[in-house]
Order: structure tokens, then sequence, then C-alpha cells
């Protein structure tokens, strides 16, 4: 393969391997032949595996799979990620169930701000829930509720959460011979959010439970080898998209979404700032509002689900489940439609350290994926394995 050929691509970062693989400009009456191994220098396997790819080029049967027999995708955690538990005191009181909107308003307005992040914590929990030792202690038939109130390092004195819980006590709900309300006691809970959903109920044995506000699946440190082959598919389509879209004129830049159920394609674009002349034209956009889009007319030839007062469901969300495959790490903005939209999980060809909101390095550093602040967590991977050129864009483009 002559030097030109790759020239004007960029190579993602790669790990040990002996073969190459290159997207380039596939000869007009040729469209299929998208992915060239390069053989000069091989070992024998690699020059056997070199044997099949030319036979399936030569057949014109469908599109070379990229090294489908190797791990190819590493996981993108945060330098923050912690997989051994962490405990912090809490103060947790037992209130009734009728009260417990007073109670927590009246609260919001005495407590001062929390040193300690506590989102990851249940606010409440039914008392035969948390702990069935206190219901064999109950008293009455009033469903009775144990209340995180804070840290202890919030508010260290007992006297002073006694004092403001006090006014509590003076409702007429709150009327119950019971001496066990009201009593501020001190629990242990996790001190940081869980990795994955199994390790949230591991760490909710013994201490004040975790809500798990990641992807319903558990976070899985390896991808299975099906849905590596599958990947390794969808980034054939992925570079087909790039070459049409740089023929177009357009930044070669684009993205699918998957279903994981069925393995269907839900939708597919490319980047279009350039002929749209719209700055917000990313192809992770537009592939979301294209889902968003088919999701209107589905709604429109349905009758209204949803409760304006109560929290949407999770079908509600447009993309609750799916996956999305790109090839460039997105972008604050993108990654921020993600978590809105509830994508479950990312795969993605290329960093963008300049611009990406992913990886800890990128950007600004945000990892939006795995944000403590947010209220949805994704699953994201990156590309690992064999040299894929794509074309070059500037590492300060927002993708």
């Amino acid at each position: 393969m002559p030097p030109s050929v790759g020239s004007s691509r960029t190579t993602t970062a790669s790990s040990t391997g002996t073969e190459t693989y290159l997207h380039h400009k596939p000869p007009h009456n040729h469209l299929h032949h998208h992915h060239i191994a390069l053989s000069s220098g091989l070992p024998a396997s690699a020059s056997a595996t070199v044997a099949t790819v030319s036979s399936v080029l030569a057949s014109g049967k469908g599109h070379l799979l990229v090294n489908s027999s190797t791990r190819s995708f590493v996981q993108v955690k945060l330098p923050h990620d912690r997989t051994e538990l962490e405990l912090v005191d809490v103060w947790v009181t037992l209130i009734p169930a009728r009260i417990a909107t007073s109670v927590i308003s009246h609260l919001k307005q005495e407590l001062p701000d929390d040193p300690h992040s506590l989102l990851h914590l249940r606010r409440i929990v039914k008392e035969v829930e948390f702990n069935h030792q206190d219901s064999a202690l109950k008293t009455s038939d009033q469903v009775l509720l144990h209340l995180l109130i804070c840290s202890i390092d919030a508010v260290p004195s007992e006297g002073e959460i006694r004092r403001m819980l006090l006014p509590m006590t003076e409702l007429p709900a709150a009327n119950i011979n019971d001496n066990r309300l009201f009593v501020p006691v001190i629990r242990k809970a996790p001190k940081c959010p869980a990795l994955t959903k199994q390790q949230s109920k591991e760490w909710s044995d013994g201490t004040w439970p975790i809500m798990w506000r990641g992807n319903p699946h558990a976070i899985i440190s390896e991808l299975p080898s099906e849905d590596e082959v599958l990947y390794k598919k969808h980034i054939e389509k992925l570079l087909e998209l790039t070459e049409k879209a740089h023929n177009e004129g357009e930044m070669p830049m684009a993205t699918l979404i998957v279903d994981p159920v069925t393995y269907e394609i839900v939708a597919s674009a490319v980047d279009t700032r350039n002929s749209s002349n719209n700055p917000l034209a990313h192809s992770t956009m537009t592939c979301i509002a294209k889902v968003a889009e088919k999701e209107l007319r589905r709604r429109q030839n349905e009758a209204p689900i949803l409760d304006a007062t109560k929290e949407p469901p999770p079908q509600a969300y447009l993309c609750h489940n799916l996956q999305l495959i790109t090839t460039h790490e997105p972008c604050a903005m993108c990654s921020m439609a993600m978590v809105h939209s509830r994508i479950s999980r990312l795969v993605y060809i290329k960093n963008m350290p300049r611009s990406g909101g992913i990886d800890r390095s990128s950007g600004a550093g945000y990892g939006i994926h795995w944000n403590k602040q947010l209220n949805w967590r994704f699953e994201t991977w990156k590309w690992d394995g064999q040299n894929i050129l794509l074309y070059d864009i500037d590492e300060a483009v927002n993708a």
C-alpha cells in the first residue's frame, strides 16, 4: 500500500498486534472494498488471516470483519473510581410515613450544606425493608420510615439534630405511642457511589442502602465476545458512512444507535455542520434526534401514557437502554444528550483529547458517562484493537 493512501488519515491508538487496517476510498466499481490488511513482514498466523481477507475481498461478498478473534475494546473508567467500601457516619431517625414530606421539607430549611455528597444514598427506607429486627418492636399499625438526615460531619451535635426534629413531634399526625420516633441514631453508610449494580447490593448489606443511579444493567469488566463481533460489524458501517460524508464535503464523523435486544440499527447519522450551517449538527445529536422523530410518530399513533405529575417511566426516555456507537469521542454537549436520553452504552473509536466529554484526560475532564453529580451513568468502551485510520479532524473540533 503506498504511503499516500493513509496520508490524510489519523491512526487510532493501538495495542500490540500484527495487522493494520485502513479505511480508504474504494474503486468506484468495487464499493465493498473498504478495509485492507497489510501483509508485508507479517508472521505466518497473520499471513493466513490476510489470505482469508483476500478471498473475502475477491469474492465481493460483504465487508471484512476487523480481526474478530481478539479483544479489541477497553472500558473507559475514571481515576477516582473506587472498588473498596468506605463508610461515613450519618444521622438517621424513624418517622411516621404520613408526615414524611413535611419532615423532609422542614429539614431542608434547617440543615447546613453537607460536606459529603449523599445523592447515591436512599433518603427514606421502609422500616421492615431496612431492618427486620426493628419491625418486631413496632407498637403501631402506622407505616414508619427510616429517614436519612445528614452526615455527622455536617451536624456533629445530637442535641442540634433533636432541636431540628422537635417541631415535627408536635404535628397531630406524629402523635403515635412509639418511643423510637424522632430519636436520632448513628448509622454507617457507603461514602461513595457503587460502581456496579451488584456492588450496590453488596454494600447495602448491613449499611444504609444505596440507590443505584446508573444503567440498570451491571457494569461489566469485559465485553462479551458476541458484543465484540457486533461492534466490529458496526464499525464497518461507520467507516462507510464517514467515506460517504467525506465525499459529500461533510466532516467524516458518524454515529449509529443500536437496539441491543433486536440488534437493529435504530438510527444512523453523519456530521452535517458544513452543509446545514448548524454548529450543533453533530452526528450524535442528529442520530438522537432521528430516534426522537421515530418516537414522536409512535406516540402520535398511541394514547398518552404519561402522568405529568409523576416521574416518567424508563420507556419514556428516548433512548432508554439503546447503545450508541460512534467514530470519535463525543463532546460534552453530545455526552449530556446521551445522559438525558438514557443511552446504556457508548462505544467509540478515537479519543478527542482537546474536546472530548468522556475520557478523564480529554477536554475539561468531565467524565460525563460516570459523573457522580449526574442522575444517569452509562458504560463506555473505546476501540483498543488494531489500527483503524480515520480522516484527519482537528482535535479541538467538538465531535
